[in-house]
């Protein structure tokens, strides 16, 4: 009986002791450095510590002060999540929706700030992209491209292409097929033929924020030319270099080189200079 009391006691100040340990915070989720969002969808930073005692989250500008509740507009929930709810366009206030804001957890053992968070609303406005015809000599790789303008380029990309018969064409990396949508999101037809004029095509966007997509408000043809003698290589109609995309370390790298002849070009890689690529087509 003695020995089981004894047991009692050092647990019991063994589970004191440890309540007793002091701790300054430590983020469990820190928040990004970037939140874009659309006024018609709103946001939730996450922002959460942990301490001993438990600590609080306070959310502070740039310079250092404290923000507290906007009605409708922003709010600081006691989790610390800061909220921005939906808005109407006209209820935009540059000061709430477009801010550096920081996530400030402190306890009486201390105080840790989290990275910048540049916070950007964006007024949802209406667009629509377009597909114009593209010529083509006969036997050559035809490329589509899909004309998002510029007001929602940074939030729109394309997701897809369609042509008249339903077919649905999506990214992939099979360079050896007829059809390929490249990341940079153009559509491009290999060796095409006098059939290939009989289809139209419309490219697919997606806005990231909003998640909504839309069909291209026009449809773009092959208007495919048979060659009169010799052609020389040109680069096809508004296309004077060479494009890039994904070039960022650990990702895929595309170098377009679309040019058309008769008879049909071929392509060799040059060679490496001052980390370009040059191609000779």
């Amino acid at each position: 009986m003695l020995l089981r009391s004894l047991c009692f006691v050092l647990l019991a100040l063994g589970a004191r002791a440890d309540d007793d340990t002091t701790a300054g915070p430590v983020f469990l989720k820190e928040p990004p450095n970037r939140v874009d969002f659309s006024n018609t969808t709103g946001a939730v930073v996450e922002c959460s510590a942990r301490g001993n005692p438990p600590p609080d989250i306070i959310w502070v500008r740039a310079d250092g002060t404290a923000v507290g509740d906007v009605p409708g507009l922003r709010q600081v929930l006691a989790n610390g999540n800061l909220v921005f709810p939906p808005f109407r366009a006209e209820d935009y206030r540059q000061e709430v929706h477009a801010q550096v804001y920081a996530c400030l957890a402190k306890n009486t053992e201390g105080s840790i700030h989290s990275r910048d968070v540049n916070v950007r609303a964006v007024v949802n406005q209406y667009y629509e992209a377009e597909v114009v015809s593209e010529y083509v000599i006969r036997g050559n790789t035809a490329v589509l491209k899909c004309n998002i303008p510029s007001f929602v380029s940074d939030f729109v990309r394309v997701e897809a292409w369609v042509g008249s018969d339903g077919t649905t064409y999506n990214f992939n990396s099979n360079y050896d097929s007829k059809y390929l949508v490249l990341p940079s999101g153009e559509l491009h037809i290999k060796d095409v033929g006098p059939e290939d004029g009989y289809k139209s095509y419309q490219c697919r966007t997606k806005h990231r924020l909003t998640g909504e997509t839309k069909l291209s408000a026009t449809k773009g043809r092959l208007v495919i030319t048979e060659p009169v003698g010799s052609v020389a290589p040109r680069l096809s109609a508004g296309t004077s270099k060479i494009q890039t995309t994904d070039s960022r370390r650990g990702f895929s790298l595309t170098l377009m080189c679309p040019a058309q002849s008769f008879p049909v070009p071929s392509y060799r890689t040059g060679r490496f200079c001052k980390a370009k690529i040059s191609f000779i087509g």
